[in-house]
């Protein structure tokens, strides 16, 4: 006899796919399987929090009665909720915040949630600059457009934040310096498409390069894409030591060669004093 659930077998995911939290967000039905058009979604968050508790694990946040944590453009929620199921399960007490603009999906989540019974769980409706609730010890900012990933990142580095996971898309910020620019590199790429790709490369790279010069220990990992983007990037940052300024160093050189001014967590790092003009 053909299975006919074979997702739902010989998989350890980390999340049982009868979570009370994946029914509440019409990932599961009523009897506790995966929809069959939500499985890639199923496969996303679970990939997701194996690499989110990975890094929380390496920080001292594992050693505190509560690990708080804030969702920049938190969307339907699937991670957010995650986050908060696997921190529970960890005995880490969970303090989680969701910010979107959107309020038809604020209001599902924060339905969601008091159906799940997570408690310290709260989805809000408004911008991130607009939510301010002080420390947190992770944030956490998916697919957050253009240079609102550049406003999450410098969100975790001004307040020290232990552990910053960002999934960039849809940047155009370099991209209107490199149309422009007359460097060796820039005169071979012709096709808008592989300009855009490069600028992509430039933004992340830069990105990285900020995050380490502020102490954080950097990963870049292929991620699961979803159907709003085809893009994989996912920016993981450790906050381990001191800033470091090789990496600023690293970081000028770079914009020298390839034709750039800067991104605007360049920016807004020097306009909050973290890094000293040239």
């Amino acid at each position: 006899m053909t299975d006919a659930k074979p997702h739902n077998r010989d998989k350890n995911y980390r999340i049982k796919s009868d979570s009370p939290f994946l029914k509440a967000l019409g990932v599961s039905n009523d009897a506790g399987d995966i929809k069959p058009n939500k499985y890639g979604k199923y496969r996303q968050i679970c990939r997701f929090v194996e690499i989110f508790i990975e890094r929380i694990e390496r920080t001292q946040a594992v050693k505190q009665q509560r690990v708080k944590v804030l969702d920049i453009g938190s969307g339907k929620g699937y991670l957010t909720f995650a986050m908060y199921d696997q921190l529970a399960q960890a005995g880490l007490n969970p303090k989680i915040d969701g910010v979107d603009t959107r309020s038809e999906m604020v209001d599902l989540c924060n339905q969601a949630a008091q159906t799940s019974g997570f408690e310290n769980l709260a989805f809000h409706n408004m911008k991130a600059e607009d939510f301010v609730e002080g420390y947190y010890d992770a944030i956490i900012a998916l697919h957050a457009c253009d240079t609102a990933t550049d406003d999450a990142l410098f969100h975790g580095i001004k307040s020290k934040s232990k552990l910053i996971v960002c999934a960039p898309c849809c940047q155009h910020e370099v991209l209107v310096d490199l149309q422009k620019s007359e460097t060796a590199s820039r005169k071979f790429i012709s096709h808008g498409l592989f300009l855009q790709k490069q600028a992509d490369l430039i933004t992340d790279n830069s990105r990285v390069m900020l995050l380490r010069a502020q102490g954080y220990q950097v990963d870049v990992i292929d991620f699961v894409s979803t159907e709003h983007t085809q893009k994989n990037t996912l920016i993981t940052a450790v906050k381990k030591g001191k800033p470091s300024p090789k990496y600023l160093e690293q970081y000028e050189a770079y914009k020298k060669d390839f034709g750039f001014s800067g991104i605007k967590l360049e920016t807004l790092m020097r306009e909050a004093g973290l890094i000293r003009s040239a």
